[in-house]
C-alpha cells in the first residue's frame, strides 16, 4: 500500500474527532485500568534457597493523609501470601507509614513511594498474592500475579532474577533497604522507562561459577522489540565482572534514548566457550516517551507522529519551525487549535491520540517499523479498536487475513499478509465502505 494511503487520509480524518468521548477502551486488547499499587519481584539465591524480593510503588493521590502537625501522614498495612497449587506456603505483614510536607504533595498523581518487602521461599511456581490496606481509610488494594523460581543446583551456573532499576548509585555506609553490593538500587516497579531518564539499569546476580573457570563463559545482553528486532546486544566475558564471596553481579547500564515506544523483552544469557546456552533470565519492559519529550528530542519523528490528525499545510508549517521554544510553542498551537473543551486543561483528543499511537506501536509493529506506520495501524488511529476482528491466520491456499468491522460506522476493513512476513496490508476498498 502506497498511492492509495494519500488518498485514504482525505477520507477518514472526519471521523475521529466524533469517536474521542464515545471510546473508553481498546476493544478486543483492552488495556488495564490505573491501579492503585503497583508491584513487581526480583529473586536472589539465598543458600539452598529463594529470596523474593517483593517491590511496590504507591502514589500519593491514591492514600488518604492525616494531617499531624505541619505533616501529612499516610498509615498502612502490606500482607504478602505465597500458594503453590492453591496451599499457602509462606506470608509476611509489614506495617508501614510516611509523611509528605504540604497538603498538594497529598494530591499529586505523579508523586510516589517505592519499597520492598521479602519472603524466602524453594524453587517452584507460586501464586503472589499482595494486598495494601490503608488505614486511615479502609481502603484494601490487591495485586496478585504468578512467580517462577528456579531449582538450585549449588555446582552449576544458575541467573538471579533481573532487577529493573530506575536509578543506581554508590553509597557508602547506609541504612537503606534497596543496598546491594555496595549501591543503592531504586527498582522500577513498573517496568516502564522513558523520559525524564533516558537510561534502563539492570542488576543481577551469577552463581555456581568459580574464579577458575569464568574464562570459559560468555555473558550476553539482549534487548528485543515486539517485532522481534534486536535493538541492542552486548557480550562481556563472565571474568570482568564483580565477584564477592563467589557470588558475581553487575550493574549493567543502557542508553534507551534512541529506542521508540514499544514493548521490549531483555534477555540475559550466559553462553559456554562454544558459544552454547547454559542458562538465561529475562524481563518484560516498556519504553514510553511523553509527546512533549520527542518535542524536545526529536522534532521529526514529533512532527510525523501528527501524520493522521494534522493537514498537508499544518505537517509542511510545522517541519519548517526551527529553534527549540519556537518549535514546542507551535506544538502546543497546534493541539489547542484542535482541543474539542478548550475551557478545561484536559485536551483529550491528544490524550486519545497518543493513546491509540502507542497502542498502535506496540500491537502491529513489524521488523523494523513501527506499529503507527503501518496499515493497521492507520485504521487503528483513525478509527480506534474495532467492534469486532475476524481473524483467519491459518487456512488453506489462501493468505492469512483479518477483517476489522465498526458497525457503528457502517464500515469494515480487510488486511492482508501480502508476502508471508506478517504485516497486514489495507486491501480495496480503503475507506472501508
Amino acid at each position: 500500500m502506497k498511492a492509495k494511503v494519500t488518498f485514504f487520509f482525505a477520507v477518514v480524518f472526519l471521523f475521529f474527532v466524533p469517536l474521542v468521548f464515545s471510546q473508553s477502551d481498546y476493544g478486543y486488547q483492552e488495556e488495564p485500568e490505573a491501579q492503585d499499587v503497583l508491584v513487581d519481584y526480583s529473586y536472589f539465591r539465598q543458600g539452598d534457597n529463594w529470596k523474593l524480593e517483593v517491590y511496590y510503588k504507591i502514589f500519593n493521590n491514591k492514600m488518604t493523609f492525616v494531617k499531624e502537625q505541619d505533616l501529612f501522614k499516610a498509615s498502612y498495612e502490606i500482607e504478602l501470601i505465597l500458594y503453590n497449587k492453591g496451599k499457602q506456603v509462606t506470608a509476611s505483614s509489614h506495617e508501614e507509614e510516611f509523611t509528605v510536607k504540604d497538603y498538594q504533595e497529598t494530591q499529586s498523581p505523579t508523586a510516589f513511594l517505592i519499597n520492598q518487602v521479602e519472603l524466602f521461599a524453594p524453587a517452584g511456581e507460586y501464586k503472589l498474592s499482595f494486598t495494601l490496606n490503608d488505614h486511615n481509610s479502609n481502603r484494601v488494594s490487591k495485586n496478585e500475579q504468578m512467580i517462577i523460581l528456579p531449582p538450585i543446583k549449588m555446582s552449576e551456573p544458575l541467573l538471579s532474577g533481573l532487577e529493573l532499576a530506575r536509578s543506581v548509585r554508590q553509597v557508602g555506609d547506609s541504612i537503606s533497604k534497596f543496598i546491594k553490593n555496595g549501591a543503592e538500587i531504586i527498582p522500577s516497579v513498573s517496568e516502564k522507562f522513558g523520559d525524564p531518564d533516558s537510561v534502563l539499569w539492570i542488576y543481577f546476580e551469577l552463581y555456581g561459577v568459580t574464579n577458575r573457570n569464568t574464562e570459559d563463559y560468555l555473558l550476553s545482553y539482549e534487548l528485543e522489540a515486539g517485532n522481534k528486532t534486536t535493538v541492542f546486544k552486548d557480550t562481556v566475558r563472565a571474568k570482568l565482572l564483580p565477584a564477592f564471596d563467589q557470588t558475581f553481579y553487575d550493574f549493567k547500564k543502557i542508553e534507551i534514548d534512541t529506542m521508540p515506544d514499544q514493548i521490549y523483552t531483555l534477555r540475559l544469557k550466559l553462553l559456554n566457550h562454544q558459544g552454547k546456552l547454559v542458562t538465561k533470565a529475562e524481563k518484560v519492559l516498556r519504553v514510553e516517551w511523553s509527546p512533549l519529550y520527542q518535542v524536545n528530542a526529536n522534532w521529526d519523528k514529533a512532527v510525523d507522529l501528527l501524520r493522521y490528525v494534522a493537514s498537508d499545510k499544518e505537517l509542511k508549517d510545522l517541519r519548517a519551525t526551527t529553534g527549540k521554544e519556537e518549535r514546542i510553542k507551535k506544538w502546543r498551537d497546534f493541539w489547542k487549535s484542535k482541543d474539542p473543551t478548550p475551557d478545561t486543561p484536559e485536551n483529550e483528543l491528544m490524550e486519545e491520540y497518543y493513546k491509540r499511537i502507542k497502542y498502535a506501536n506496540e500491537h502491529f509493529g513489524i521488523y523494523d517499523k513501527e506499529g503507527y506506520k503501518t496499515d493497521m495501524g492507520l485504521v487503528y488511529v483513525k478509527f480506534g479498536p474495532p467492534d469486532e476482528v475476524d481473524r483467519h491466520p491459518f487456512e488453506l491456499d489462501v493468505r492469512a487475513y483479518q477483517v476489522w468491522y465498526y458497525y457503528r460506522l457502517s464500515r469494515k476493513f480487510l488486511f492482508v499478509d501480502v508476502n508471508g512476513y506478517g504485516e497486514y496490508e489495507l486491501q480495496y476498498p480503503y475507506e472501508g465502505r
